[in-house]
């Protein structure tokens, strides 16, 4: 396998729509600068934690976070939700009310404060950030119901170190209950339209650095598997696998999974690795293009057309999406902040949108009107190589690769994601750790820089959709 280099780590996978190339990189003067931030507060209580033989970033061992009875569940509304978006989530509130302990609905006084920390918003329902103890009244599995202009990203990162978090947005009350309705029927149906399938969708140009380097070290080891025993992912699980790469992994192949044209019918797990589209401030396909996947109709460096990637509008009327989740790796394929996260080169960071949104592709696949996906997990803001990439440049699929297995095992999203909750919690603390090294000893800017991106990029993986839904793995069939 061809060795990478250090470059490589800070290969961004998103395509400008301005430019049709690939978005900024960083350069070494933005990668020093991040070595001079300040850790957020919280990771002190990590370092604490670290040091005090902590292992566990999620539910105590006596609690089965896959029993809702044991684990609980409970919703934040942001403060002033409109009543008409909690009478469409009823459907849903009232099917978790019935099978969690503890169930709370955090409104009014017990939500989050505009500005409000997490340790703060924590202290005040009488817990700390630490391992999960259900009986003290927080459940582990928390949907969070707010735009991330008024709940940041921030806050839902942090939170999910220990909980399992997830997120709903959507720009109708109707898509709400669309939501609502698809997880309860699929929850409670006698039968699922899923197979026992997972599909990888990966992307690779004969130009392009980043979809290479993806492909190469990602979709090729886990459709083969690695190692002296190779295991195909999925095989495990006694899923089915079918792989979708390279000048296959085109806008109208996308479109023909999605609907069930293939001979795996509608796969549960769809994992899909490309570029994302990038759009500027300024342009109005912003919000409705942002994070779409760059399919392998591009062309190459220099133009890109509506034609080359696969957004929201392209999901089809037909579209058999109930019961699938997507795992999308792609820059913007979750959301976008409204300053850039990696620019701490000025008192002033460079704005790149009007307001944090949500990318609309995740929200049409949960909303489908025939049925949505359960969830999605994607990335905020730009995603790196660090995410797949060892120290030295080698493959490191196991993030990955837990991850899926654990969706594929049965086991909630909430809970299944603990892996990259605990890559970012622990690059937190030995970051926080070298930044003090750093101020009494000195040391290399660039490479405590570049922990800085390693760990945002960890950090920035976020469950868009119920943190407690899970795939009816025991009803599938092939």
């Amino acid at each position: 396998m061809e060795s990478s280099t250090a470059d490589d780590f800070l290969v961004p996978f998103g395509i400008s729509a301005e430019t049709g190339r690939p978005i900024r990189g960083l350069s070494e003067d933005a990668v020093a600068a991040m070595a001079k931030t300040e850790p957020e507060p919280e990771v002190a209580l990590l370092k604490d934690n670290q040091k005090n033989a902590v292992a566990s970033y999620g539910v105590m061992g006596d609690f089965d976070p896959n029993n809702l009875a044991e684990s609980g569940w409970g919703i934040i509304f942001v403060p002033g939700v409109d009543p008409k978006i909690k009478d469409a989530l009823a459907p849903l509130i009232e099917h978790r009310k019935a099978a969690a302990s503890p169930f709370v609905v955090y409104d009014e006084l017990t939500t989050v404060k505009p500005g409000e920390s997490v340790s703060a918003w924590l202290g005040r329902q009488g817990v700390r950030m630490d391992v999960v103890d259900p009986a003290k009244g927080v459940p582990f599995y928390l949907l969070i119901v707010a735009p991330p202009d008024v709940v940041p990203f921030e806050f839902q990162y942090f939170l999910d170190i220990y909980w399992g978090v997830g997120r709903l947005w959507f720009d109708t009350a109707d898509e709400f209950r669309q939501y609502a309705d698809s997880v309860v029927a699929y929850e409670t149906a006698g039968t699922v339209a899923t197979t026992r399938n997972m599909a990888i969708f990966a992307t690779e140009h004969d130009f392009d650095k980043a979809t290479q380097l993806f492909t190469r070290n990602v979709a090729k080891p886990l459709s083969v598997g690695e190692g002296a025993n190779p295991i195909p992912i999925g095989k495990r699980q006694k899923f089915g696998l079918k792989t979708i790469l390279g000048e296959t992994a085109t806008k109208a192949g996308l479109s023909d999974l999605l609907s069930g044209r293939t001979e795996i019918g509608s796969p549960s797990l769809l994992f899909s690795g490309s570029h994302g589209m990038e759009f500027s401030l300024e342009d109005p396909r912003q919000a409705s293009s942002q994070g779409a996947i760059v399919c392998n109709d591009w062309q190459g460096y220099g133009t890109i057309q509506a034609d080359h990637w696969f957004g929201a509008n392209d999901i089809p009327a037909d579209a058999k999406l109930h019961g699938m989740m997507h795992v999308f790796f792609a820059c913007y394929g979750g959301g976008t902040p409204e300053t850039d996260n990696f620019d701490r080169l000025n008192d002033q960071p460079r704005k790149i949108a009007s307001k944090a949104f949500f990318s609309a592709l995740p929200a049409k696949l949960l909303t489908h009107p025939r049925g949505g996906a359960l969830a999605v997990l994607a990335h905020i803001e730009r995603a790196w190589a660090y995410s797949f990439l060892g120290d030295r440049g080698g493959s490191q699929t196991q993030g990955f690769r837990d991850v899926l297995g654990r969706l594929m095992r049965g086991d909630r999203i909430g809970q299944a994601t603990d892996t990259f909750n605990m890559r970012w919690a622990t690059l937190s603390a030995q970051l926080a750790e070298a930044q003090l090294d750093l101020k009494k000893f000195g040391g290399n800017l660039e490479k405590l820089g570049r922990m800085w991106v390693a760990r945002d990029d960890a950090r920035n993986f976020m469950i868009l959709g119920d943190p407690a839904v899970r795939l009816r793995v025991e009803d599938l069939v092939s």
